[in-house]
């Protein structure tokens, strides 16, 4: 059987898509993936990111889905648009709730959607119930509680299958051997007057205050900054401490290589972030991370329970 998915956004947002298949697919034992590009590929800006990232890992094999629209409304069956039906109306009664209420009631209907090979993974799903048979996925899928079961799996799987560029090996011998903190600092469209009020979380002074907790409990470390405005961070994060700024002039996956090979992490509220501290194999790593993913009252299920928490 095949497990068909949804994929959505660009690097962190499809990692999370083929993680929670991949965990489907290993429950179910199922033979295929096939992939949805198609709200992705519509929007022909390679440059940012907007393709197929996963080309560029190791993943298993994988296809895509040849058929316009969604797989959600093409692949379930009529006895399975019922439950489908079902958990749309209670969307659309909770639609005018506050984010995180709307989080809560997520996890309603979940044993039914799977039960009918359909898993509709929206924000504040923390469980799924792996069926045995076909499967669809859809949904944000953010919630690494579902697949971190396989994490040492998708570990060896989401790594780059192109070798370390040359002008990176000097950079990431200094991070193999020093006490390397990746510091993650995410603006573009975070902080523009469209997203700023509820993404716009880490502040320049949540990065001085991770730094400094993170000297004193690491010592002689030094800090690569990686950032989609590394300009901005040369002008405005001047640490008292070694630091890197890493040029942003590079694929995604090489970025990525870089930041999980650092051993400890201070994130920002980003999917391509998290992802940084999650593929690292430090098994005593430090995670700092801002106490609230964003200013709408959402708790996101992203934030781990053994990672240092600050205010912004």
């Amino acid at each position: 059987m095949a497990v068909y998915v949804e994929m959505g956004g660009r690097c962190g947002n499809q990692l999370f898509h083929y993680a929670t298949a991949r965990y489907i697919q290993i429950k179910n034992n199922d033979d295929k993936l096939i992939l949805n590009f198609n709200s992705i590929f519509a929007q022909n800006k390679k440059n940012r990111g907007w393709y197929d990232v996963l080309e560029d890992f190791n993943t298993v094999p994988y296809e895509y889905y040849d058929k316009p629209g969604t797989v959600l409304k093409n692949e379930t069956t009529l006895v399975e648009k019922i439950p489908v039906m079902l958990k749309s109306i209670d969307i659309w009664l909770y639609k005018n709730k506050p984010r995180e209420e709307r989080a809560v009631k997520a996890q309603r209907f979940q044993k039914l959607l799977n039960k009918f090979n359909v898993y509709w993974v929206r924000e504040g799903v923390t469980k799924i119930y792996p069926t045995g048979d076909k499967s669809i996925v859809t949904g944000v899928c953010e919630s690494y509680e579902i697949f971190d079961e396989i994490g040492d799996i998708l570990r060896e799987e989401l790594q780059p299958i192109h070798e370390v560029e040359d002008r990176n090996i000097t950079l990431i011998r200094r991070i193999i051997n020093s006490n390397s903190i990746c510091v993650s600092v995410r603006r573009g469209d975070f902080f523009n007057t469209q997203f700023e009020k509820s993404f716009g979380v880490c502040t320049v002074q949540y990065y001085y205050n991770a730094v400094d907790t993170m000297k004193k409990l690491m010592k002689d470390s030094t800090f690569f900054v990686f950032s989609d405005d590394i300009n901005w961070c040369k002008e405005n994060l001047r640490f008292n401490a070694d630091t890197v700024y890493v040029p942003h002039d590079m694929p995604v996956y090489e970025t990525l290589r870089l930041m999980y090979t650092c051993k400890h992490f201070i994130i920002s509220n980003s999917t391509y972030s998290w992802w940084g501290q999650y593929l690292s194999r430090n098994k005593e790593k430090i995670v700092i991370s801002p106490s609230r993913w964003n200013n709408d009252g959402y708790h996101s299920r992203l934030i781990d329970k053994s990672w240092i928490l600050i205010d912004t």
